[in-house]
């Protein structure tokens, strides 16, 4: 019998240091994810610069949260700041308590605009009723670059083993999938991590309505907080000695194996050839890791024409919902993996599904 939880008493507060017990039993609860101190510690304490967190919370238990991250955003060329939620979830069984709507309110309270990148069937369901506005749609991209990422998709439909389909699919991932250098029109650069050099693309006229500026102090805590979460790279790309652009990647372990990541990547004014350019370099570099896949995202239609052009294939679309709605929403927006918590999922040993 369905427990009956309209009568259920709990209070919503923002997260402090002393509800780290309760959030860690939550997450021990509803997620498989990491559950050494250093990971909550990265996850919850070290982000509190640039986090909000609510909780719904008994004496006892927490109920459910909502997390999310401060980040900077250029609306048509005006600075403003987004909180970018996710992990937007209640316990087993407590649908209708109003802990999911009411952590949400809390986080809508802030007076802070909101935004939102895919999510659960329920999420996507959710929000536009709660008076959030979708601005777009998101293309995400995968590169095959092992056969074995490619026999896996054919289980899924045909479950009966084909003789030699292996060998075949291996055949094909190397012949029509294998990353390829094309025509240099600079130089790319590993670094350490962006600095000022990257303050100037940010500048004047970008070329999109939307636009994520990258926060150095996030960046630092997403890539080397952790070190479960993988590897990660960034690249410069140099014009005639110049920063054009600049490109961050991920390698990571699932538990069907290896697999990479172009979580950002980026360019004012950007056009087909340059950007081609800057995808063919991020993907040789990470296929040599051997992953099974390479994984990207995007809105921009140069970007996702650069994809095509190095043999990505085009998947899902994932929707992109903010709160308050805006009154003319963005035609030309930059969204990649480098939003909500993709540049971190999935965790250790997880798949790649919505969390």
């Amino acid at each position: 019998m369905r427990p009956d939880v309209s009568s259920l008493q709990f209070r919503v507060e923002p997260f402090a240091e002393q509800h780290l017990p309760a959030v860690t039993t939550f997450s021990e609860r509803y997620w498989t994810r990491p559950r050494s101190d250093s990971f909550y510690r990265w996850r919850y304490l070290e982000s509190l610069p640039f986090s909000r967190l609510f909780l719904a919370l008994t004496d006892h238990e927490c109920l459910g949260m909502v997390f999310a991250l401060r980040k900077s955003y250029l609306i048509n060329g005006t600075p403003s700041p987004f909180l970018e939620i996710f992990d937007w979830h209640s316990l087993p069984g407590l649908r209708g308590s109003g802990v999911g709507i009411r952590v949400l309110r809390a986080m809508m309270r802030e007076g802070v605009p909101l935004m939102g990148v895919g999510g659960t069937a329920d999420v996507l369901k959710a929000l536009p009723a709660m008076g959030w506005q979708t601005i777009g749609l998101c293309s995400t991209f995968e590169l095959p670059t092992t056969g074995a990422f490619l026999t896996q998709g054919l289980r899924r439909r045909i479950p009966v083993r084909i003789p030699g389909d292996g060998v075949l699919l291996d055949a094909l991932t190397r012949f029509w999938f294998r990353p390829k250098r094309r025509h240099a029109s600079g130089q790319a650069t590993p670094v350490s991590m962006i600095g000022d050099e990257i303050v100037p693309l940010y500048e004047g006229e970008t070329g999109y309505d939307l636009l994520q500026v990258p926060d150095p102090a996030i960046l630092r805590w997403t890539t080397s907080g952790y070190p479960g979460n993988g590897d990660y790279r960034v690249w410069y790309f140099l014009q005639d000695h110049r920063v054009r652009g600049w490109v961050l990647t991920r390698a990571y372990e699932t538990a069907q194996g290896r697999e990479a990541a172009i979580l950002d990547l980026y360019a004012p004014n950007p056009d087909e050839s340059l950007y081609a350019w800057m995808v063919s370099e991020a993907a040789l570099v990470l296929a040599a890791d051997r992953p099974l896949v390479i994984r990207a995202r995007a809105t921009c239609p140069v970007l996702q024409s650069a994809f095509r052009l190095n043999r990505f294939r085009t998947g899902s679309e994932v929707p992109v919902h903010v709160w308050p709605k805006m009154s003319v929403p963005p035609a030309r927006m930059h969204i990649t993996l480098n939003h909500t918590d993709a540049p971190f999922r999935p965790y250790p040993g997880l798949d790649s599904a919505e969390s």
